[in-house]
């Protein structure tokens, strides 16, 4: 169900924000309203609370994101209040996230490395993603692993390029055992 109402919802809040022309302002406000999400889960909980009315609930989000977020979102949010599905919030803008940044050819990626990358090394790799995919921008977030030994792991939406040394070593490993 949890994954119902974030497909609906999160592709509502896109196809809305699309048709009405504002999918990169929309887009913005949902990551900052991600962020304090994470930074205030206290928020949330009061959203969610089953003794506090609908109609104080209503309130709070307006005079929280009055100015400050597009009425789609806030629609959204009142939406998911109405219909009991509070809690399941930041998935409905993650996914919304997800696809608005498709649309905008923004890929986001995951790079773990064995050791801390120089600035150099990022930006080539940032590059060379760039340039291997069909992507105008990429955001890339860099993780350190000792336990890879060398190499790096690469994962790019439901993709993973894994060139890590232990990986290597764990089929070696593997293809050893089979051949006895």
């Amino acid at each position: 169900m949890a994954k119902q109402v974030r497909t609906v919802y999160g592709s509502a809040l896109f196809s809305a924000a699309l048709d009405a022309g504002r999918l990169t302002q929309v887009r913005e406000q949902a990551e900052t309203i991600l962020q304090a999400l994470e930074e205030n889960p206290d928020f949330l909980r009061i959203l969610n609370h089953p003794e506090i009315e609908m109609s104080e609930k209503t309130d709070m989000v307006n005079a929280v994101f009055a100015g400050s977020a597009d009425n789609l979102i806030t629609g959204a949010i009142t939406a998911l209040l109405e219909k009991g599905h509070g809690r399941e919030l930041a998935n409905v803008l993650e996914r919304f996230v997800d696809l608005a940044l498709e649309e905008e050819k923004i890929g986001v990626a995951s790079v773990t490395s064995a050791v801390q990358l120089t600035e150099d090394q990022k930006e080539r790799i940032r590059k060379k993603l760039l340039d291997t995919t069909e992507y105008t921008e990429m955001r890339v977030e860099y993780s350190v692993d000792q336990k890879l030994i060398g190499g790096l792991i690469i994962q790019l939406g439901d993709r993973v390029v894994d060139s890590s040394l232990s990986s290597k070593l764990a089929k070696m490993q593997r293809d050893l055992e089979a051949g006895i």
